[in-house]
């Protein structure tokens, strides 16, 4: 069985209300105060209670925990023996124990093994180093090998120190560590140390915030050292379990570094202790990068249900309805957010998108330009100004935001562009924009063509325009097309063969069916005129 993180634990016992006075919830809320002695008591009392072998194995590991947090090593090595003897296949999630509590755990797992009985006590004792002569040590240790000799002393010192004296301790441990290059063991206890220190410090009664770990944590963050958040917070969580902040800041570091599912465990743990819109934010984009839409859609819905006035969350919600293809609740969520929030910069593209879907140019072209007040110039809302604009038919303005779009490397404007310089009379330049593209799909090709047809080059567009039919037989445009090019050039039986062949079509729309009439009538008129009897020329004037 493995067992959840011990935060999580004692954040799903503290939950739930039939717990409400058990020993073990207020064990855990004794341990968040750093109370280690009462917790401990009250663990094994709780453990005592258990009749589940399971259940009671997590308790005792807890149990452990505390009384390693009290340098009390023996009492922590009998209580995982105890733990292992409940649940031999015990495991531990090792991200939330620091190195030194895995060790011991390790050694009780090998002594049991091997059915050793405890290694005895040295019969010879010898006082360890005091803290300012290994201080002194350190600081002349020249190499990492005489470095590497002072750990011994430091743990025995570390083992026997008293608790106002400890984080002294763990500090010149960090410091040693760091020299070793061992630098997320060091920071792992730089973490401990700061929430042993918030813990020692807090009001009785309170629940303590190691703010100055938490804020070295966001520095981190800032340059780029994710992993490094996750070795000091590890440190921090092995002093407070539950310390929701630190859940928060764990499950950043664990989104930086690309771990989405540490990140939704993190994220679910704080979680447990609090619903904070800001958790439920960014647990609706966990679960958005794990590719998991309905449950990111969930963590959205959940904000607004705390918090209904939340605009990034509507927003949130709006913006993945529409990429789920749900415009009715796309539409609704992105008004709400942008009435709550008028500078939200995507929601007022995206609607705008939506807007031009709906066929309402004018309302699409209000808010692409409102998105620009907040981002002057930005490609991608420039790019759907240039097309609501193109909507409109006005053509002049659409090339300027286009052309920015597609310079930046928009490539989906790119058709949009060569349209609108089409329209503009341009059609050489629409065409040399077209040859940036592949443009060997259905939709570049028809746009190839129009350009060939304005141009006057319809025995190009003809052969564009048939190998696009033969490809797409039931495509209207391209048949019309085709039928239309073949009429330029006066070929007037192929000319009616294709328009009909389009009119025919289910979609053909009204303009396709009287360009096919138009053109059968003129194959009739040119057919009259081919059987026509020539007129005898008159007779010479005598």
């Amino acid at each position: 069985m493995r067992l959840q993180t011990v935060a999580a634990v004692l954040l799903v016992f503290a939950a739930g209300s039939a717990w409400a006075q058990s020993p073990l919830a207020e064990a855990d809320k004794a341990f968040s105060n750093a109370e280690f002695q009462r917790a401990a008591k009250l663990y094994a009392a709780a453990a005592d209670n258990e009749a589940d072998a399971g259940k009671r194995a997590e308790i005792r590991v807890r149990l452990a925990v505390t009384f390693f947090n009290m340098r009390s090593r023996a009492k922590a090595e009998d209580a995982v023996a105890q733990a292992l003897k409940d649940n031999p296949q015990l495991e531990l999630v090792q991200d939330f124990y620091t190195a030194d509590f895995l060790k011991l755990v390790a050694r009780v797992k090998a002594r049991l093994a091997a059915a050793a009985p405890p290694a005895p006590s040295p019969t010879a004792t010898h006082a360890p180093d005091s803290l300012p002569q290994i201080r002194q040590r350190l600081a002349q240790a020249t190499d990492n090998a005489a470095v590497e000799a002072l750990l011994p002393s430091i743990d025995a010192l570390e083992a026997a120190a008293p608790a106002n004296q400890l984080t002294d301790v763990l500090d010149v441990k960090a410091n040693a560590l760091e020299r070793l290059g061992r630098t997320g063991e060091a920071l792992e206890l730089h973490g401990r140390v700061g929430a042993l220190r918030a813990a020692a410090q807090a009001a009785p009664g309170t629940s303590p915030v190691p703010l100055e770990t938490l804020l070295e944590a966001r520095r981190l963050l800032a340059a780029g050292r994710p992993m490094d958040v996750v070795s000091l917070l590890r440190g921090v969580l092995a002093a407070q379990p539950s310390c929701v902040p630190a859940f928060e800041v764990l499950a950043e570091a664990y989104l930086d570094a690309g771990r989405l599912d540490e990140a939704y465990n993190a994220l679910r743990t704080a979680l447990l202790g609090n619903e904070k819109p800001e958790l439920l934010l960014a647990l609706g984009e966990v679960e958005l990068r794990r590719g998991r839409l309905n449950g990111a859609r969930d963590a959205f819905r959940r904000v607004v249900e705390v918090d209904p006035g939340n605009d990034r969350a509507w927003a949130a919600l709006g913006l993945l309805a529409s990429r789920m293809g749900d415009v009715t609740s796309a539409r609704e969520a992105l008004d709400k957010a942008l009435a709550a929030n008028p500078m939200l910069f995507e929601a007022r593209v995206v609607r705008a998108e939506i807007a031009l879907a709906d066929g309402q140019q004018a309302t699409a072209l209000a808010h692409l330009q409102r998105a620009l007040q907040v981002k002057p110039d930005d490609p991608w809302a420039s790019g759907w100004l240039g097309a609501a604009y193109l909507a409109g038919g006005d053509t002049g303005a659409a090339v300027p935001p286009l052309a920015l779009a597609v310079r930046s490397g928009l490539a989906q404007f790119t058709l949009a562009l060569a349209d609108a310089l089409r329209r503009s009379g341009k059609v050489d330049e629409a065409l040399a924009t077209l040859a940036t593209t592949k443009g060997d799909d259905l939709r570049s090709g028809l746009e190839r063509a129009r350009c060939l047809l304005d141009a006057g080059r319809f025995a190009e567009a003809q052969a564009t325009l048939a190998q696009l039919a033969a490809a797409n037989p039931a495509n209207v445009e391209a048949r019309y097309l085709l039928g239309w090019s073949l009429h330029a050039q006066r070929q007037w039986p192929a000319a009616a063969q294709e328009l009909a062949k389009a009119a025919a079509l289910p979609d053909a729309p009204a303009v396709v069916k009287e360009g096919a009439q138009l053109a059968d009538a003129t194959l009739r008129a040119q057919e009259l005129l081919d059987a026509a009897v020539p007129v005898p020329a008159p007779p010479a004037r005598r």
